[in-house]
């Protein structure tokens, strides 16, 4: 213990004698593990750590399957059949997306987030409230009294957190709701949901084409997913014989409910810890080389050691040491670099990332940093131990005397950890110019609706449960478009009840094909028909105002769009897409076609398709775009009491938005509302790419710095080491040209082996891109040749002082030195 105490005392006197070789250690180390802990913080947060629920490995969520392997939202009917049949899920509940509405009551209005849940729906996750109750049974039917349950969240923030009970009420969608519980901070599901009422105080669909709900649940004691998975796909395979093709379910998914709300996420979360493990990697490769160096130019002082007697084991010690208090320095620093570096991530990440608020730089996180620190330690020191202990104690007195010519295996050593950094370099590189092009790629489409010049309004009105409130919202919306049109520099304004890269989730659902405007009475007459596959098309539904395709631009294709003819009592009419119309009728023309669509918003009169209109691209330039029925919403009031107003002008997206805020808020004030631009949409809609490739730019970007420089300065130990053999070579005739192209020859060939096995390793690594990127292949040569040619040009840059200096070398000088 003495002899070890006195080995660390050493050791730290030596490094406090280099404060510019320890201090570049600690960075460069620092940098490493510190980007490597807060990547890992943030996968441990969102991917690794378990659902903040009481044994959170049995809940799932469940999704149907339709013949073609497509994955859907549950309906009423077959919801019901499952839940009854099941004995493998103990506790089965519907739960509705969430949607947006305007909140009064609170100590100010608001928009909040609401979903419905039934019955087993808080049973399922086995929580409780912090405040209050949760629903009673005679609470959760259809008729009974209005009580909501709210975040903590929603809690502090609009509630003031004063305790329950509470005679204070909130009113939304038309209702009075009562507030009678308050759930814990951690329960948050479906993500981002502030208020929960009973489902069962909406009414029931009927039709089995109607997929409206999500379904989660909890596995009864001792039941696996597998097993829960095999019966699930019997109860499947009954329905479907007992209903035919009603039913629109070959079996049923069963998920792990982490997996459901995360699994989105993991390629790119574990792409971006790969990326920062190849920084930590370079960083590494650096330390290795200063080590190297440092007990390269110690090399008579070990010898020294050996001499009077210390053995390899007192050696590999000190190296260790040396190592382990870098390393462990570098940890330290390390881990306040994670602590910012998650700050900074979570700020930069734009919103999209589920479990967020779970994600910190803790114990696991901590211990993380302190195993990569002991780890490089180990590595560190026995390379450079091994290393040492090789040598001859007597040669390297002798060769401590005379000027070294190169060579040996410290050298090959340190070249290799080069050529292996720009590797892992060139990797980091072609990632972020894949995701680069990728994300060109997508700016370039055609989305199918202008992009510039639009504002963006969201507003949300009272239900319409009856004809009377229906007509009272369409002619509020009549008002706001007849005003903001009338405002300067407007040239069209329209209304969509859900608006393209707005994120809201609309509906899609079967149709019905008619013969006649009176074949279809009764939701049973709709499921009977449902059965007949001929009869039958799939699209998203929309409602929409007559200018809304003038706002947007999206081209008429045939036909004609909605206008004044198109009241509330007129024959419902109906403008699809041009893929819908290629899809369902690729021999026919579709005008005249009398569509039935009621099981998206409960209303079975017929439409007539009178036009027909350009794709768009919905829910991501990325996605290509679906089948849209788009009806009109002068007629079909139960579809519109949320809407978006589309505002078009030349004289900016900023400008319409400043001039329609007066607007509104004369004719709406007591509602809320969201102003945007279609810009902001559009930049949203790219933000999670963006992040990504911003962070793997970022690490790219640093690795290659890193690698350049380690690069550069094996050159200049290289030249320093060969000064007597330029000396010689000048003095035998050799041009300063001859000997700048002789080390620039050898710096190019260090970085062309990097750069073949960086292109090696980044086509063995393609298929972790693969899912990532857009319109460009993960193996396209472009991208390579040019980050190739890129890593080659500024090693050659980095490479050029040294070698200028060894061209300048003063042959006179080096040989009477050594005379």
């Amino acid at each position: 213990m003495d002899i070890h105490w006195g080995g660390l005392r050493q050791t730290l006197r030596a490094l406090r004698r280099s404060p510019g070789f320890t201090l570049g250690c600690i960075l460069l180390l620092a940098s490493g593990i510190g980007a490597s802990t807060a990547l890992f913080s943030v996968v441990e947060g969102v991917l690794l750590r378990p659902l903040p629920y009481p044994r959170p490995e049995r809940l799932v969520q469940l999704s149907q399957v339709a013949a073609d392997g497509h994955s859907m939202r549950f309906s009423d009917p077959n919801f019901e059949d499952v839940q009854a049949r099941s004995r493998t899920v103990a506790a089965l509940a519907q739960v509705s997306d969430t949607a947006s509405v305007a909140v009064t009551g609170a100590d100010e209005p608001a928009f909040a987030t609401l979903a419905l849940a039934s019955r087993d729906f808080f049973p399922a996750f086995d929580v409780q409230p912090v405040q209050g109750r949760l629903f009673a049974r005679d609470e959760q039917q259809a008729g009974g009294a209005p009580v909501v349950v709210v975040s903590q969240a929603f809690w502090k923030r609009y509630l003031g957190s004063r305790p329950l009970p509470l005679a204070r009420t909130l009113t939304f969608e038309g209702r009075a709701y009562t507030v009678v519980g308050v759930m814990p901070e951690s329960f948050d599901y479906p993500v981002g949901t502030q208020l929960w009422i009973p489902r069962e105080l909406e009414a029931r669909l009927p039709s089995r084409t109607a997929h409206n709900w999500r379904v989660v649940g909890r596995l009864a004691e001792g039941v696996t997913v597998a097993a829960a998975r095999t019966e699930l796909t019997g109860i499947a395979r009954e329905l479907a014989e007992l209903h035919g093709q009603d039913t629109r379910m070959r079996d049923i998914a069963v998920v792990p409910l982490r997996e459901s709300l995360v699994g989105h996420v993991r390629p790119t979360l574990y792409m971006l810890l790969g990326a920062a493990a190849f920084l930590l990697l370079v960083a590494g490769a650096n330390v290795t080389n200063l080590l190297l160096a440092r007990a390269a130019s110690r090399g008579r002082e070990l010898a020294v050691h050996v001499a009077l007697g210390a053995g390899p084991g007192a050696l590999v010690w000190r190296f260790l040491t040396e190592s382990l208090l870098l390393s462990l320095a570098g940890g330290a620093l390390g881990a306040v670099f994670a602590t910012w570096s998650v700050s900074a991530l979570l700020a930069l990440e734009p919103g999209h990332l589920p479990r967020v608020g779970e994600v910190e730089v803790n114990a696991t996180a901590l211990l993380f940093a302190l195993g990569l620190s002991l780890l490089l330690a180990m590595g560190l020191g026995l390379v450079t131990a091994l290393r040492a202990a090789r040598q001859s104690p007597w040669a390297a007195l002798v060769q401590a005397g005379r000027t070294q010519t190169g060579g040996g295996g410290a050298d090959r050593m340190r070249r290799a950890l080069v050529v292996g950094q720009l590797a892992l370099a060139l990797v980091l590189l072609v990632g972020a110019a894949l995701l680069g092009r990728s994300m060109m790629s997508l700016l370039s489409l055609d989305p199918g609706y202008r992009t510039e010049d639009v504002a963006v309004v969201g507003l949300v009105l009272p239900p319409a449960e009856g004809t009377a409130q229906g007509l009272r919202n369409v002619q509020l919306q009549e008002q706001l478009l007849t005003r903001l049109g009338a405002l300067p520099g407007v040239r069209a304004v329209g209304a969509v009840s859900v608006f393209p890269l707005e994120g809201g989730e609309g509906g899609d659902g079967t149709f019905l094909v008619l013969n006649r405007p009176d074949e279809v009475g009764s939701f049973e007459d709709f499921g009977r028909l449902a059965r007949e596959p001929e009869r039958t098309g799939s699209a998203e539904f929309r409602v929409a105002s007559e200018g809304y395709f003038h706002a947007l631009g999206i081209p008429r294709v045939r036909g004609r769009l909605f206008d004044e003819r198109d009241t509330f009592d007129a024959p419902h009419v109906a403008v699809i897409s041009e893929s819908l119309a290629k899809a369902r009728w690729p021999h026919e023309d579709p005008l005249g076609k009398l569509i039935q669509f009621g099981n998206m918003d409960g209303d079975l009169r017929p439409f007539t398709i009178v036009g027909v209109v350009a794709d768009v691209r919905e829910r991501g330039l990325d996605e290509k775009p679906r089948p849209m029925f788009y009806g009109c919403s002068r007629q079909r009031t139960r579809a519109f009491s949320r809407f978006h107003l589309a505002v078009y002008g030349p004289v900016g997206s900023t400008a319409l938005v400043a001039a329609a805020r007066p607007v509104l808020r004369e004719l709406a004030p007591e509602l809320p509302m969201r102003l945007s631009t279609m810009e902001s949409l559009l930049t949203g809609s790219l933000a999670s790419r963006r992040f990504s490739l911003l962070l793997l730019g970022a690490f790219g970007a640093v690795a290659l710095l890193l690698s350049v420089a380690g690069l550069a300065a094996v050159v200049s130990y290289a030249v320093a080491q060969r000064t007597r053999e330029f000396g010689i070579r000048f003095a035998l005739g050799a041009t300063a040209g001859d000997v700048l192209g002789l080390v620039l020859r050898q710096a190019v060939l260090l970085a062309g082996l990097g750069v073949v096995l960086g292109v090696v390793a980044a086509l063995g690594l393609s298929r972790v891109l693969a899912g990532l990127v857009y319109g460009v292949s993960t193996t396209d040569p472009l991208v390579l040749a040019g980050v190739a040619l890129l890593l080659l040009c500024v090693a050659l840059l980095a490479s050029w002082l040294p070698a200028r200096r060894a061209s300048r070398v003063d042959p006179m000088s080096v040989l009477r030195s050594e005379g």
